[in-house]
């Protein structure tokens, strides 16, 4: 048998030779894997052999993101080598962008957050209607109180005769009370996150007592009223009984509708009495308004402060709040999550991340937070932080509900991955390159939609000068003693141009030079010098820019300039001893206590007037410049200091703290434990050890270094070297492999989410300043 029909001669060799492998067009095969897993979205099932077709897909893609971040992973590598070798290099900074990946979404977010944005005619509507319902409430307060006080002086004139004292300490608190108190903006308004189209707006209106229908038939006539005196534009006022609100409608485009929710904190106080199980003594009125609406009004209130303190300061997260907005205005399966559980569950995203991200990485880690299965039924959940009691935010969804979101997340992640974020923005995709915006153009503030009104702003305060010639027995003088600070002790004057610039303008080119630098590690005190016409002149201060400050106001005293500082003509000798308290830094005296706890009271006060000289004169420092606790535990080691008592309001508090040593109690006393410890200590010392020499730590003996030490424990130091910054300036826990790494903090249960969310952390939980009562605008003011 020979060769084959057909078959040339040296076929057999060239049936060995490599065949070339087809051209691999991305392209194509990206559109391929597009296909493929939309049929499998859609619940098809693949053949098997279109089933291995997908999964070397997607190898290979994995494979091409995988190679991109190490590309990017090794740049970043060589930028952080070379900047290392050369500190004054600032390439790393321009290197150290948001990460490449991002870049595509956060334009796509940026335009279309652009597109959903309100126009500037649609704020000012808003601003205007806004505006004008507060000060027509105003006028309706004011009205309701002096309708108030002519049936108050109703009374005979006999019982007012006989009572002048009593009259008038009975009418001040019916002043000082209203029965309308205040009026705060809550919901889209508050919280800066209106849409176009968005034409519902909210306020609540807090009274003293239960609101009643009949007062809300009072508040809503005479508001009509009042807004015919306060603008030309005509509203319309409709009063909802069954809402317990009065809602006002423009009469122009855009029609827009304002709910004003009438509400009072009395509701929430026997709401928590009903529950603890007392009894309440007081009836409620027959024309009461509905409870649960005033209870929504007031954790409305509650949920506007909340979002101000802890959403607004966080980089991008509204801005991803109004696209998540927007996609459960246009997606129905995320309509449920609307609201106040979506502004939770974006902040707590978003927040727990360890830097800034931009807006596509930031509403990416928002999607990854659902797709988790944080909503799912059997998932950690979002707890209220607004609510006493621990409360599920998303308790309202049901099963099905909950699936369905998660799902639909997990589907907009996998389109995110593959270039197709437009899809999930309900937009078009953008081109690879933009047009650049004309720097004429200049760029809007999205963070702050309605500036804060200013027609209840509380008036300025008083300076403390004012005040200076009033009665010492002041309650509040002491605290404001402890506010003032002599003009050397800032580092920067409020004048447009201090001591040190004012010298650098006379005498250019002078240098300063660094003395001395004493005092504990914590608490320096560097003394410059500098040579003007020469003379040496010298100052001290807790940093080298506070010295060279107070050599400058030195230098321009000696050639009777101003030195840019306040200074009273009344006490000239005040600033020069100031001055000098500075250069010398005299170490703190124990006030007097004695042995025993007999005379507490008058150790208290003693020890209160020198704890406000301890803070203005510096540290608590014994005769040897070391601290009173550090000092006495070097003589007599294993004391015990306890807490005697605790006295003063929140913003005043007094410590007594005392230790026993050789049988002898010592107390202290100071606005903190640490203070109160201190002067304990100092007094024991002085009492005990008045002429003690200063006992120098025993040094340990180094062994000869075995290796460079590095950044590891070895550099410590010995023990009488200055202790080590526990919080250490590593990079320790920064892995780097593969992946895109998009979960920055460590997933999503860090700091929270424990069995409801929030966790137990300090910032969880029951917040304190967001009650009911703070931050409206006092219709009294």
């Amino acid at each position: 048998m020979g060769r084959g029909c057909g078959q040339k001669r040296g076929g057999k060799a060239k049936r060995g030779e490599l065949v070339p492998m087809p051209v691999w067009d991305e392209h194509m095969a990206y559109e391929e894997l597009l296909y493929w897993d939309s049929l499998i979205h859609l619940g098809r099932h693949l053949h098997p052999q279109d089933y291995d077709r997908y999964e070397e897909l997607r190898y290979w893609y994995d494979c091409l993101c995988y190679k991109e971040d190490l590309r990017i992973y090794y740049q970043y590598q060589a930028a952080e080598a070379a900047a290392r070798q050369d500190p004054q290099d600032e390439t790393l900074e321009s290197v150290m962008r948001p990460i490449r990946i991002f870049v595509n979404d956060d334009r796509h977010v940026m335009a279309k957050h652009s597109a959903v944005y309100p126009t500037q005619e649609e704020l000012e509507c808003v601003q205007n209607m806004v505006s004008h319902t507060e000060r027509a409430l105003k006028a309706v307060s004011d009205w309701l109180d002096e309708q108030e006080k002519t049936n108050n002086k109703q009374p005979s004139t006999v019982s007012e005769e006989s009572a002048p004292e009593e009259k008038e300490s009975e009418l001040k608190p019916d002043q000082a009370t209203r029965t309308l108190r205040g009026v705060m903006r809550v919901g889209l308004v508050a919280k800066g996150l209106l849409l176009k189209g968005d034409l519902d707006l909210e306020l609540v209106l807090l009274c003293k007592e239960k609101p009643t229908i009949s007062l809300l038939k009072k508040v809503a006539d005479n508001l009509t009223v009042q807004l015919k005196t306060v603008t030309e534009e005509s509203y319309e006022v409709i009063q909802s009984i069954r809402e317990a609100a009065i809602v006002i409608k423009s009469t122009k485009e855009p029609v827009l509708s304002l709910t004003i929710h009438l509400t009072s904190p009395v509701v929430r106080e026997e709401a928590e009495k009903q529950a603890a199980g007392e009894t309440l003594s007081v009836n409620d009125p027959p024309d009461v308004l509905d409870r649960q609406k005033c209870l929504t009004a007031l954790a409305s209130l509650r949920h506007a402060k909340w979002f101000q303190a802890r959403a607004n300061g966080l980089k991008s997260c509204v801005i991803v709040i109004r696209i998540l907005r927007d996609l459960c205005s246009r997606v129905p399966t995320w309509s449920p999550l609307r609201g106040w559980p979506l502004e939770l569950l974006c902040e707590k995203a978003i927040g727990t991340g360890n830097r800034p991200m931009g807006a596509g990485e930031a509403l990416r880690r928002v999607l990854e937070c659902i797709a988790s299965g944080i909503l799912m039924p059997d998932g950690p959940g979002i707890s209220d932080p607004c609510e006493k009691e621990i409360t599920d935010a998303i308790n309202h969804l049901d099963r099905q509900q909950r699936e369905d979101i998660t799902q639909s997340a997990q589907h907009a992640l996998r389109l995110a991955a593959f270039g197709q974020l437009h899809k999930v923005l309900g937009m078009d995709p953008l081109p690879s390159k933009m047009p650049r915006k004309p720097k004429s153009d200049t760029p809007i503030d999205y963070t702050v939609q309605i500036p804060p009104s200013t027609t209840y702003a509380p008036p300025v305060k008083r300076p403390i000068e004012e005040e200076e010639g009033g009665d010492d027995k002041s309650p509040n003088k002491k605290k404001k003693k402890l506010q003032k600070k002599a003009p050397e002790e800032k580092a920067e004057p409020p004048q447009a141009m201090n001591a040190l610039m004012r010298l650098n303008q006379l005498k250019p080119g002078l240098q300063y030079k660094l003395i001395s630098q004493t005092g504990p590690v914590h608490v320096p005190v560097f003394t410059m010098a500098v040579e003007v016409d020469d003379k040496t002149f010298e100052a001290s201060g807790p940093s080298k820019k506070t010295a060279k400050l107070h050599v400058a106001v030195k230098v321009l005293q000696d050639m009777g300039l101003p030195t840019g500082v306040e200074v009273k003509t009344a006490e000239p000798v005040k600033t020069e001893e100031v001055v000098n308290e500075v250069e010398i830094k005299p170490s703190v005296v124990a006030p007097p206590v004695s042995e025993t706890s007999s005379n507490s009271n008058v150790q208290n006060s003693d020890s209160g007037n020198n704890s406000e000289n301890a803070r203005q004169q510096g540290p608590i420092l014994t005769k040897h410049g070391k601290n009173p606790v550090m000092e006495l535990n070097e003589k007599r080691r294993g004391l015990k200091y306890e807490l005697i008592s605790e006295t003063g309001g929140s913003h005043d508090k007094r410590f007594v703290m005392e230790v026993e040593v050789d049988g002898m109690k010592f107390q202290g006393a100071g606005s903190n434990k640490k203070v109160a410890k201190a002067y304990a200590a100092l007094a024991a010392l002085e009492k005990l050890f008045p002429d003690a020499p200063a006992v120098d730590p025993v040094k340990k003996k180094k062994p000869p270094p075995m290796h460079n030490p590095g950044f590891g424990l070895m550099a410590a130091g010995a023990a009488g070297d200055a202790p080590v910054n526990p919080r250490g300036r590593g990079r320790g826990g920064r892995g780097r492999g593969r992946g895109r790494g998009f979960n920055n903090a460590g997933g999503y249960n860090q700091g929270g989410y424990g069995s409801y969310g929030y966790g137990s952390n300090a910032n969880s939980g029951f917040s304190d300043f967001v009650s009911d009562c703070y931050g409206y605008h006092d219709f009294e003011s």
